[in-house]
């Protein structure tokens, strides 16, 4: 069954209705997201020792940019989308992109684990649920309030073992529930007011948003300078490919044809997933405590997918 709600068809200038499904997103789709995401965190880790955050952000951001804008005009897409449309995915690019990622890199630049980073950003799911009903309409039940508080109880089990780790400050974490915020409100607006303008054309548009945000922090808060070292270099390329280009436009692409609130509820299994990697990549280590919660998250996340 399909539930509908009005949105704006800005692009045209009325309000139409637009099928809304409730269904999770495809098992294929969710799995590749989970796979690509959580690198995010492992990404913002290799470059911190060669270079500023915001800075690696505002290259990360033109760098798609001129992607986007490569695709549409390769697909004869139109970039003439109303200032309207133009304005809502500025602000839905600003919000879920440059104040959510520029938050998440500055808190581990300022010495927050990433799991930690990890763990605070699993609070989102949770306020997107809360605020789902009033803002969109979107009912959650009861099983699915299970699932939430299930699966946010096995991310603490995950990261249980950090959070007596150096960089766990109130100023880290303050820098954080800001890009809970980010992520929370971007994800909420963009579910309210983008209309459905071309996913390229939209991106490109999106990210110019996210790069007035971060860019701006970059030149009033860091020394700008070339940075040559080979890894900062290689996370650069990752981040822009697999993360923004490819992770950021699924995240994008379910919260467009989903319910937003089964979408965000995959955030859970990131702090996990991201545990593993920082154990492999990084020698970290992995209690049987984590393994425990990860198991935990998951059968949480599976819960909260269902009616």
């Amino acid at each position: 069954m399909h539930q509908h709600d009005k949105k704006t068809d800005i692009s045209g200038g009325r309000t139409r209705a637009i099928a809304s499904s409730t269904a999770p997103p495809p098992a294929a789709l969710a799995m590749l997201f989970l796979l690509i995401w959580p690198t995010g965190f492992i990404a913002a880790r290799a470059q911190t020792p060669f270079g500023e955050p915001l800075g690696f952000l505002t290259l990360r951001f033109a760098a798609v940019i001129a992607i986007f804008l490569c695709l549409a005009l390769a697909a004869r897409k139109s970039m003439r989308i109303g200032w309207p449309a133009f304005g809502h995915n500025l602000v839905a690019g600003a919000l879920l992109q440059g104040i959510y990622l520029g938050s998440v890199f500055y808190a581990i630049d300022l010495g927050m684990p990433a799991g930690v980073a990890a763990l605070v950003q699993s609070l989102a799911p949770v306020l997107t649920a809360i605020l789902a009903g009033p803002l969109l309409g979107e009912a959650v039940s009861r099983r699915q309030w299970l699932g939430l508080l299930v699966a946010l109880l096995g991310v603490t089990l995950v990261l249980w073992p950090k959070l007596g780790t150096t960089g766990f400050t109130a100023v880290t974490i303050l820098v954080s529930l800001v890009g809970v915020l980010g992520l929370v409100f971007g994800g909420l607006y963009q579910r309210l007011y983008v209309a459905e303008v071309d996913m390229r054309v939209a991106n490109a548009v999106q990210y110019l948003g996210a790069l007035i945000v971060v860019g701006t922090g970059a030149v009033l808060l860091e020394p700008l300078r070339l940075v040559t070292h080979p890894v900062y270099w290689a996370a650069l390329v990752w981040a822009v490919l697999a993360l923004s280009v490819g992770a950021a436009t699924l995240y994008i692409h379910f919260l467009r044809r989903g319910a937003v609130t089964k979408a965000s509820a995959l955030m859970f299994l990131v702090p996990a997933i991201a545990a593993l990697m920082a154990w492999a990549l990084f020698g970290e280590t992995l209690t049987s405590l984590q393994l425990v919660g990860g198991a935990v998250a998951l059968g949480g996340v599976v819960l909260a997918q269902g009616k």
